[in-house]
């Protein structure tokens, strides 16, 4: 069974420069990583509840995979995601009754500078590429708390001075909304939500989601809204944060942002100014309960080409969780 969003892959040019921007300006506290023994990489790890970012870099360009040096020379950014399972071995049994071209399950390694190791098996879906449009399947050789201390370097995870807490979501743009979203529900077996608006996050998109139930997190599909004209000027109005029509332009269907829940928005939003970060900042509209639902853009070129949004999200209180269903 798919448990949740098991980590969000972002792909940087200097990895330690990266680890600093996350680390320090955008208080996402970097916590571990170490070298793939093969696939010519390198990577730093960023625990976030029980899903965590992996920023990734080429260190041995000779051994790397030819779609993420391709990747990487249009720029930072996102790669693709993963899915965790914790029954690898039905799960990619199940794809294949389905149809669906199944490579894998293989092992994978990680090993730190200190010389510990961690270890996982994964599948892809069609091809045996980090970058591509469809979330692989990953298994640890560990659960639970072990395995967040193992990711975060053999120790307990660091809390955020961002006030992150949990990754809610992660978002693929796709052209056909519709195809896509019957695509995907054929290969994860997943039942996709009714299309929905991005107006709440002041985005111009359309969406469906697949329910991640034992995580409560969910793994989106969106496409771009036609732009409309400016009744003044007569030419189309600049584009919502995020920039999905431009990402599918440049990259293809790939993954294109994440949410991030945080404890309190104004908090975080004074952290990212103390550090200079540029960011966008919505209240959102009132509900009939007389509350909103603030929302915060941080830039790409503020998170190494990595589009993210803030929400403030209190565990204790289920009904804020943003379901579409």
């Amino acid at each position: 069974m798919f448990i949740g969003l098991d980590h969000i892959i972002i792909g940087v040019q200097n990895l330690t420069e990266a680890a600093r921007i996350f680390n320090e300006r955008l208080g996402l506290a970097v916590s571990g990583g170490g070298v793939h023994p093969t696939g010519g990489t390198a990577n730093r790890i960023i625990v976030i509840g029980d899903t965590y970012l992996e920023l990734i870099t080429v260190d041995r360009p000779n051994e790397a995979q030819p779609g993420m040096l391709k990747r990487l020379a249009l720029g930072e950014g996102y790669l693709n995601c993963a899915l965790g399972s914790d029954d690898i071995a039905a799960d990619s049994a199940a794809m294949r009754q389905r149809g669906v071209k199944v490579i894998g399950p293989v092992a994978g390694q990680l090993r730190s500078v200190d010389g510990r190791s961690r270890s996982w098996l994964r599948f892809d879906v069609e091809r045996a590429e980090m970058v591509q449009s469809y979330p692989f399947v990953i298994q640890h050789d560990s659960v639970g708390e072990e395995r967040r201390r193992r990711l975060a370097g053999w120790r307990t995870p660091p809390e955020h001075p961002l006030g992150a807490t949990k990754v809610l979501s992660a978002t693929i743009a796709v052209n056909d909304l519709a195809e896509a979203s019957r695509r995907f529900q054929h290969i994860y077996g997943l039942q996709p939500s009714e299309e929905y608006s991005g107006e709440a996050d002041h985005w111009d998109a359309i969406l469906v989601s697949f329910l991640l139930r034992e995580r409560m997190q969910s793994l989106e599909l969106a496409t771009s809204i036609p732009p409309v004209l400016d009744p003044v000027e007569d030419s189309p109005m600049l584009p919502q944060p995020g920039g999905l029509a431009w990402h599918l332009q440049c990259f293809g269907e790939s993954l294109c942002r994440m949410t991030l829940a945080v404890e309190n928005l104004a908090a975080s939003r004074r952290y990212l100014d103390k550090h200079g970060v540029t960011y966008l900042y919505y209240e959102g509209r009132e509900s009939e309960e007389g509350q909103k639902s603030p929302r915060l853009w941080i830039l790409p070129d503020q998170a190494c080409g990595a589009a993210i949004v803030l929400h403030e999200f209190t565990p204790d209180e289920p009904e804020s969780f943003p379901v579409h269903f």
